[in-house]
């Protein structure tokens, strides 16, 4: 499966299922330590394990924000051209957020979204 690129497709894809398959995708394209991506999408890695060993797929909510993690981790590699620069732009504290870093708010759709706009500020060419 490609990159879910609008809303549509992220619903679409919910529906069918998201598969831990996408969680081991994003771990290993992010570089983000397994506790932290779990703990984003309010799971514990035991819990992930358990779905991966009885073929499971994450619930609605879970597997909505994990897709669209996913294509902010891809708007984020493509805007700072490298995973690593993104990276080090979610674990900064930014005046956009308060302070507080863009990682922050990456364990609710809402907050993805926030941080996905910020992303494309960026890109037409606003400080963030």
């Amino acid at each position: 499966m490609g990159i879910l690129r609008d809303d549509f497709q992220v619903v679409y894809q919910v529906e069918r299922g998201v598969h831990v398959d996408n969680f081991d995708r994003l771990l290993e394209r992010s570089g983000l330590q397994k506790q932290v991506l779990a703990s984003l999408m309010g799971l514990d890695p035991r819990t992930i394990d358990n779905y991966r060993k009885q073929g499971r797929n994450f619930g609605a909510l879970e597997g909505e924000l994990l897709l669209k993690l996913e294509r902010l981790f891809d708007l984020g590699a493509d805007t700072f051209e490298k995973m690593e620069a993104f990276k080090t732009w979610i674990y900064a504290p930014s005046f956009a957020f308060n302070n507080k870093k863009p990682l922050d708010f990456l364990n609710t759709s809402t907050g993805v979204d926030l941080v996905e706009q910020a992303l494309l500020r960026i890109v037409h060419g606003y400080v963030v």
